[in-house]
């Protein structure tokens, strides 16, 4: 990575007396030890592995790391995300299911103040104990790719002030689309991207939709509800994870479905899903029964997949939430905000995104199951954390 970030990744200041390169690495080893601030890190400016890991520079402090942040060009370091997307690829570890290789696209509140804001912070007013004060917050709409076992965040863009979500949703499939046109087959996403806007250009680019069809669209969703149960059902169970009851499954599914405002032929595909639901509640399992409706409205015509493939790929926009947004904010400390300029936020999580994909390939592929069993994920990253202190984790700098 360090050789990408020499290669691709530059900034804005006139004459910076360390090497751009420097700072991204910095970031990458502060997620990659789960380091909670540049505080935190600063105080390890004492030890020589940080010198033998930053190629015999000296840590930054803490202003250092908040000012360059503010000037790196953050297309270089999606330039170093496309090329790891490439590697995964190219090595196997994101591999496509059913012939198709599925992205989800989602919208996450990274951080909120009632004091510090910038010119880009979104605003929104909160009553509190009768007094109403302005919010300030950020708000980032992010790209994963799926894989088989493997779960890539890709992209991310910030939401601007006195736009919608979808808006920066575009702009972001826009560039991705733009740099990597064959990164996805088939996008899943929310009912809110069920637009006109949306499929337009997935279709520009022949590539797929399958959003969730909620109440945005009531004549959408009132005349599925109307015509799929004349449809024939599909009756199939879901596998059981493990501790897990299974799931049974009715299917049903019709094309042609349109509406004043999207006049491309949709598929809606309803799954009615019945089952048990096994939970542990104060100190005891207990079971509650299942009994959901679902409902898809996709692009994908049914001569190119079938209906329990959209069943699957629908469900898959949660491993966006699920291995994706609370994973960064439980293990990563994406929370925090580690310097408030919307730059630095792009900066820092394009560099988060690097640091997940590395630890999770890491761990999936180059430890063996034996040394896996019985540790969690966790573990392994304070063992990273703390090989810091006795200068075995970072290898030598490297050749001038």
């Amino acid at each position: 990575m360090r050789r990408e970030w020499k290669a691709r990744v530059s900034d804005s200041r006139p004459k910076g007396r360390i090497p751009t390169s420097v700072f991204p690495a910095t970031f990458f080893a502060m997620f990659c030890c789960r380091l909670a601030s540049f505080n935190e890190l600063e105080q390890h400016r004492g030890h020589g592995s940080w010198r033998r890991w930053l190629g015999g520079f000296p840590l930054p402090s803490a202003d250092e790391l908040a000012y360059v942040s503010e000037r790196i060009d953050p297309e270089g370091l999606r330039g170093c995300l496309g090329a790891v997307h490439s590697r995964l690829k190219r090595n196997k570890v994101l591999a496509p299911r059913h012939g198709w290789m599925l992205a989800a696209i989602d919208g996450h509140e990274i951080n909120s103040s009632y004091k510090r804001c910038c010119k880009d912070c979104l605003q929104r007013r909160i009553t509190a104990g009768g007094v109403e004060k302005i919010q300030y917050y950020h708000r980032v709409v992010v790209l994963q790719i799926i894989g088989e076992d493997f779960y890539f965040l890709f992209d991310l863009e910030l939401v601007r002030p006195e736009e919608d979500e979808v808006a920066a949703a575009l702009r972001l499939l826009t560039r991705v689309l733009a740099n990597h046109p064959r990164c996805f087959d088939v996008l899943s996403a929310d009912a809110i991207y069920l637009r006109p806007s949306t499929i337009e250009l997935l279709e520009a680019h022949r590539k797929y939709l399958i959003a969730v069809l909620k109440d945005n669209q009531p004549e959408l969703l009132r005349e599925a509800r109307t015509l799929l149960p004349e449809e024939p059902a599909r009756h199939f169970d879901t596998p059981a994870p493990p501790a897990k009851p299974a799931r049974h499954i009715e299917l049903r599914e019709a094309e042609g479905f349109r509406t004043e405002s999207i006049t491309k032929a949709l598929r809606i595909v309803h799954a009615h899903e019945t089952g048990t639901r096994r939970e542990r509640i104060a100190g005891q399992w207990r079971e509650s029964p299942i009994d959901s409706h679902w409902y898809w409205a996709t692009t994908l015509p049914a001569s190119l997949a079938q209906g329990r493939v959209i069943f699957e790929f629908g469900h898959d926009r949660w491993k966006i939430e699920n291995e994706g947004f609370n994973e960064l904010v439980t293990r990563w400390h994406s929370r925090h905000s580690f310097h408030h300029h919307p730059n630095s936020i792009a900066v820092l999580w394009l560099l988060l995104f690097t640091a997940h994909a590395v630890f999770h390939c890491f761990y999936a592929r180059n430890l063996k199951a034996e040394l896996r069993h019985g540790h969690t994920v966790i573990h392994f990253a304070k063992l990273i954390g703390a090989s810091l202190g006795t200068q075995q984790w970072w290898p030598p700098p490297p050749p001038t």
